[in-house]
């Protein structure tokens, strides 16, 4: 008998519903949220809506890849359902502090904040999620699509 036990692939875990969600909502963002919500311009290279369709496409292989290959069940606790609303909580605060001081002064400290939340304490990660990914953010978004951020 060996001690590692063959996965079910036949049953229906919290993965494969987590995946069929993603799935479910990347096809929602792709045929309906982005053509209604991104306006057609005539400057700039790319297409405004180029990049959150190729986005939303990638959200839906991840929630693919999710139901071909779960993890196992799980039923998480009520630690990871306040950790959760700890984390939708700095999600408000952050969207209201964006219309107040902008993209710029609060997406490096929402990001921080949230890999800290999330238990990530390598100097190097927190380097580059606080400090480079919202540079690169910046630098897609008003530079390369030439759209203002808030």
């Amino acid at each position: 008998m060996s001690i590692f036990k063959p996965r079910d692939t036949r049953a229906m875990t919290t993965d494969r519903i987590l995946g069929l969600g993603v799935v479910a909502f990347a096809v929602l963002l792709y045929l309906v949220i982005v053509p209604w919500q991104v306006e057609t311009v005539e400057y700039g290279w790319l297409k405004p809506r180029t990049l959150p369709r190729i986005l939303a496409v990638v959200l839906g292989l991840c929630g693919v890849a999710l139901m071909a290959r779960p993890s196992g069940d799980a039923s998480p606790g009520l630690l990871h359902w306040n950790r959760a609303a700890l984390f939708v909580l700095v999600l408000i605060v952050a969207l209201w502090g964006m219309s107040y001081f902008g993209f710029v002064y609060v997406a490096p400290i929402l990001a921080l904040v949230l890999m800290v939340l999330a238990y990530e304490r390598r100097w190097y990660w927190l380097v580059l999620g606080a400090g480079v990914m919202p540079v690169v953010i910046w630098y897609v978004v008003a530079v390369l699509l030439e759209r203002p951020l808030p």
